[in-house]
């Protein structure tokens, strides 16, 4: 009753909309045909629910009016400055402020109307029902004089005592329904307050919340399931024992009774014969399901799957800056909540406590990394076994949800894909999802995956071919259910339109990775939309890691030495601090970042080192069958910084470094002869590399720089490479708080030159923040601003990126680029220079010039947010100065 009530009310309101759009303005503005509909649109609703609804409408509809009125005022007054005002010309902005007005003045009208009406027939009130008793008292009265009257004549008494005894007997009737019913009712409150209560205090007890089960997890709810479970598996079994009908041919075969051609004969002559087996069959199937009904790892459908994937990628993406970058293994996290929380949406209340899931995910996201400034790094595994963590799963449970993804993983969606190449594992270079760029955050919708220039490519999905022109992109359509759109291909053999198969040839890679764009289309919202491709195929393995900034790294002091030179000798041919340390990081963990090593000399001699055996020939060319017993591939073992080796394939890196050393009369474990090796003695195509890699070339981020040197200069992909990017996160945050320029560190340059900064920067400059500084809180951006309105000068707050005040700073008044520097002006460091950003820059107040031509800064954020840094630089390609004349 209620559903038909709901759906007549819905058609009613569409009806109303539909006569409104038909008449004008001034007949919607007529209040008593509105009074009507309004009155009857109420009519399937009870009393006290229409009275409720139409005074809320009613005091909505007030404040509009109060709100409408308001502004009306405020464009009349407006209107009538401009008029007689040159400098801005006049609007009719107080006309449709009248408009607005003038219907929402209408619109109390009719609500305040509906309102009353409806207040007035509604009998559930306690004024109507004291009305309708004086009426009825008053006309009890009536009868009972009339009554008395008629009691005189003896002949009338008799059948006035009847009438009387009649209405007596009526009215005690209704007073006993009233009376139980009333009573029913509180019962019956009474009866479920108690049972909440209760409800809530075994919830509470057993630490659920103090709250009511869920509608879907109660007691009712739960023996409904069990029972429809119970009766879908009753009818398997008959299905099962009809099908049992038709095993004797079966049996008989297997026991050597009839022949296999004796039973084709039969199958043949039967037809009958032919249903049962196919009964049988699909008996068989459904059972096997049923008896193996091991839970799925993905409960969540495609969408809300992806919902719930993009939303931890952005997670990443906020807390990642200059000194942590996040890359959370969130399969993981995807496994777990499906596994404990069955189908779920982000913006839905959990079934114990008041948290969405979305900000379950969040608490979820600091288990695992932590909070700033002490990220601390752990996995889920990990708090899953945990006893004391909130994730905690008992180990049946753990030992399912483990059993699940091993055995299904993703393989539940739909619309799988296969490889694009023959590989065990797609090796994903760019996950899908939020990422960090600069001070803006952008979802990227799809995922790369790494390839060889030219390599044959598959199609990982059959389909109708398109083509885009004038791209290397190609996208494949399957019956408006799936689309796939792969870049970074030669599509040259379509012309689009054409049907492929999953696995035919598609074309050849264009260069060293491909980017997979996957969607499918929802037919609730009838739009395409973008899911992540790595759900569907067979594995991924994803090449980038977290890596937080260790306050604890404390390298002893020949390490720092030896990483300091590699540090000085590449910055002099403009090499980037984030190339710089992804270098050294893969060094770290090859040989320490120290030249004097070779392959296996830790190992006890003739194998393992000696003193004399750094400048043993014989030694040296050990392979891999003399150390280890195996590796045929290694015919000369590995040697320096970065372990070159003689390899059955041909490599030559060992010889190369000897002979190197040899021409320049060196030993070949000199430090700076290895980095002039890899400038210029190595390889063609590895010097290449390494100058990609320290100049910042191919990739700006310390993880994907290290992921490319480990690549395209070891040759060896994926090996350790989270240990490097770790290892290449703390030698970057390493330099960027002790390079400089000066050798003195930054309290010494403070006490040197405090004396000639004043007024000095205090917590207003440094903690709190000017108002109108619209900069991130923290940055070297915010901390300018903030320095300069304390020296008396204004910037545009609005200005971007440090490296983007070069070109930016025209948008703050007064402001121009000068070539040399004076106290006050802005530095601003851009491609790397002085230990700057690539992605950002950096930004700093000039404090003092010295004689020289030396000057001193005062800068924020290089260390880390909110923390204050003192320097002397010297001018150098790269570092251009802002004067503020104001």
């Amino acid at each position: 009753m209620k559903i038909t009530q709901d759906n007549n009310q819905k058609e009613q309101q569409k009806a109303l909309r539909k006569t409104l759009q038909k008449k004008t303005w001034k007949e919607q503005q007529k209040v008593t045909p509105r009074v009507k509909e309004g009155i009857s649109k109420n009519a399937f609703l009870k009393p006290r629910e229409a009275t409720k609804t139409t005074k809320k409408s009613y005091k909505i509809a007030k404040n509009k009016y109060k709100l409408a009125k308001r502004k009306y005022k405020v464009e009349q007054q407006k209107y009538k400055r401009n008029l007689f005002s040159n400098e801005k010309k006049a609007t009719v902005n107080h006309i449709i402020a009248k408009k607005n007005f003038l219907e929402a003045k209408t619109e109390k009208k009719v609500t305040k109307k509906v309102h009353r009406k409806t207040k007035a027939a509604d009998t559930s009130r306690v004024s109507y029902q004291l009305k309708r008793e004086a009426k009825q008292s008053m006309k009890n009265k009536v009868v009972g004089k009339v009554n008395e009257a008629l009691r005189e004549d003896d002949t009338l008494k008799e059948g006035v005592n009847l009438y009387s005894k009649a209405q007596r007997y009526k009215q005690n009737m209704r007073r006993g329904y009233k009376v139980s019913k009333n009573v029913g009712k509180v019962s019956l409150k009474v009866g479920k307050g108690t049972y909440g209560l209760g409800n809530r205090s075994y919830n509470y007890i057993r630490g659920r919340g103090f709250q009511r089960t869920p509608e879907d997890q109660t007691i009712r709810k739960t023996l409904m399931k069990k029972l429809r479970n119970s009766r879908q598996r009753f009818k398997m079994a008959r299905e099962a024992k009809k099908a049992e009908q038709g095993l004797g041919l079966i049996r008989s075969i297997m026991n050597g009774q009839k022949t296999m051609s004796q039973a084709a004969t039969l199958i043949i002559k039967s037809p009958i014969t032919w249903i049962v087996l196919g009964l049988f069959l699909i008996v068989v199937i459904i059972a096997g399901a049923v008896g193996s009904s091991q839970r799925p790892a993905i409960v969540q459908d495609d969408f809300e799957l992806t919902d719930s994937w993009t939303y931890f990628t952005k997670l990443d993406a906020e807390k990642t800056d200059t000194s942590n970058v996040f890359y959370t293994q969130i399969d993981d996290v995807m496994f777990y909540m499906n596994g404990v929380f069955d189908d779920y949406k982000l913006g839905d209340i959990m079934p114990v406590g008041s948290l969405t899931y979305k900000m379950y995910l969040s608490d979820l996201w600091e288990a695992l990394n932590g909070k700033a400034p002490d990220y601390s790094i752990t996995d889920m595994d990990k708090l899953m076994k945990d006893k004391k963590s909130a994730y905690y799963v008992a180990p049946d449970i753990y030992e399912n949800l483990k059993e699940a993804r091993d055995t299904f993983g993703y393989t539940t969606l739909e619309n799988q894909l296969g490889n694009p190449f023959n590989t065990d594992s797609l090796v994903v270079t760019r996950r899908y999802g939020y990422e960090r760029n600069g001070d803006n955050i952008t979802l990227n919708p799809s995922i790369d995956i790494s390839v060889t220039s030219n390599q044959e490519l598959k199609a990982p999905m059959g389909g109708i071919v398109s083509l885009k022109k004038g791209s290397n992109s190609l996208t494949i359509e399957k019956d408006k259910s799936n689309r796939i759109t792969l870049n970074g291909i030669n599509p040259s053999r379509f012309n689009g339109g054409e049907t492929i198969s999953e696995g035919d040839y598609i074309g050849n890679a264009t260069k060293e990775s491909l980017q997979i764009k996957y969607e499918k289309f929802d037919k609730k919202t009838n739009k395409w939309k973008t899911v992540n491709p790595g759900f569907y195929f067979k594995k991924v393995t994803y090449t980038q890691f977290t890596s937080v900034g260790s306050s604890d790294f404390d390298p002893d002091g020949d390490v720092t030495k030896r990483a300091k030179t590699i540090y000085d000798e590449l910055t002099k041919i403009g090499a980037t601090r984030e190339g710089i340390s992804a270098v050294l990081g893969c060094f770290d963990v090859e040989s320490s970042i120290n030249p004097k090593r070779a392959e296996g000399d830790y190992l006890s001699p003739p194998v393992g080192a000696t003193a004399s055996s750094w400048d043993d020939p014989a030694w040296l060319a050990m392979g891999g069958m003399e150390i280890y017993g195996k590796y045929p591939n290694i015919i000369h073992r590995g040697l320096g910084l970065g372990q070159w080796t003689d390899t059955s394939d041909g490599g030559r890196r060992h010889t190369l470094l000897l002979d190197y050393a040899k021409s320049k009369n060196k030993k070949w474990y000199d430090l700076k002869l290895q980095i002039d090796f890899m400038l210029h003695g190595d390889t063609p195509g590895n010097r290449t590399a390494f100058m990609n890699t320290i100049m910042s070339r191919t990739a700006a981020t310390i993880p994907e720089l290290t992921s490319y040197f480990l690549t395209y200069w070891e040759g060896n992909p994926g090996d350790k490479l989270s240990q490097r990017i770790q290892s290449a996160q703390n030698w970057y945050n390493y330099f960027s708080s002790n390079s400089d320029d000066t050798n003195i560190s930054g309290n010494e340059v403070f006490e040197k030159y405090k004396d000639k900064m004043k007024p000095l920067p205090t917590n207003k400059e440094m903690k709190d923040g000017w108002p109108g500084n619209s900069y991130a809180l923290g940055n070297c951006t915010w901390y300018v601003y903030n320095r300069m309105k304390q020296l008396g000068k204004n910037l545009y707050p609005l200005m971007g990126n440090a490296k983007q005040w070069v070109y930016n700073y025209v948008q703050t008044p007064g402001a121009s680029l000068v070539s040399s520097p004076q106290r006050g002006d802005v530095a601003i460091f851009t491609n790397g220079t002085a230990g700057s950003s690539v992605l950002y820059g950096h930004v700093a107040v000039v404090e003092y010039v010295n004689s020289d031509g030396s000057f001193v800064i005062s800068e924020m954020n290089v260390r880390g947010p909110y923390t204050m840094g003192w320097r002397v630089r010297k001018k150098e390609p790269g570092v251009y100065f802002m004067r503020v004349q104001q």
